[in-house]
């Protein structure tokens, strides 16, 4: 009988994906730990309601982002944490509940986001700037009705970050963006969720927008790190309470 509706994998997307993800997820946490042995593949799918092909699958999906090792008629070994992808999206996304790793996501941040949006305001084309400013209004918009407009709140602040990042011209910059989207995302919820954090964090978007409509790359460098500053310290005061 398969569990995924009511078991350990509960409602995701495909089959693959799920155990994937349930794998993942508990690697990364330390459910199983750097350098232990993962449960044999009858053993998992016993446990999860689906075929020994699948758990098989998955195991491969996992080892092709350097977490684990498996070898024939030995077993799947957990690698070190110095052996996995950690810019991989769904790595990332793994760590969501990692306050250390969180924190490093937020210091690199702090390193591209600034210089990216100095570049923004060499570079930004007109639909760039629209897409900036929708993003903002929507912001606007959403946050005088939090917190029942959360999700629609975080989704357009997520949309002006990563239109930014592609507005610096440059398409590693942008891709990084999208590598940082979960983690992007946990910084944002976090604001949105402090009291006061929205109140004190839009006018800071608008000032980003307005250095960078206006061709201003020391202002925007300026305005960006303030804003992720704020986000940083949200963070902070959300892993104390």
């Amino acid at each position: 009988m398969n569990t995924f509706s009511a078991g350990p994998l509960g409602r995701h997307r495909t089959m693959h994906g799920r155990v994937v993800d349930w794998l993942g997820e508990r690697v990364v946490s330390g459910v199983y730990a750097e350098n232990s042995q993962l449960p044999n593949e009858s053993d998992l799918a016993a446990q999860l309601g689906v075929s020994r092909g699948g758990v098989r699958e998955a195991v491969k999906a996992l080892a092709a982002k350097g977490l684990v090792d498996p070898r024939p008629r030995i077993g799947t070994r957990v690698l070190p944490r110095s052996s996995w992808n950690l810019m991989d999206r769904q790595v990332i996304g793994w760590h969501n509940t990692d306050p250390a790793f969180v924190r490093d996501l937020l210091e690199l941040r702090l390193i591209v986001e600034p210089g990216a949006a100095r570049l923004a305001a060499e570079r930004v084309d007109s639909e760039q700037v629209e897409a900036m400013n929708a993003a903002y209004e929507a912001m606007a918009e959403h946050a005088a009705r939090l917190p029942q407009d959360s999700e629609e709140f975080v989704a357009a602040d997520l949309a002006f970050h990563l239109t930014l990042l592609r507005a610096s011209g440059n398409q590693l910059v942008e891709q990084l963006g999208r590598l940082l989207e979960s983690g992007l995302q946990h910084g944002l919820e976090a604001t949105s969720e402090l009291p006061g954090g929205v109140e004190r964090t839009l006018p800071m978007h608008r000032a980003v927008l307005d250095a960078v409509r206006r061709g201003r790359p020391d202002a925007a460098a300026r305005a960006c790190r303030k804003l992720i500053e704020t986000t940083a310290d949200a963070m902070a005061a959300r892993t104390e309470s």
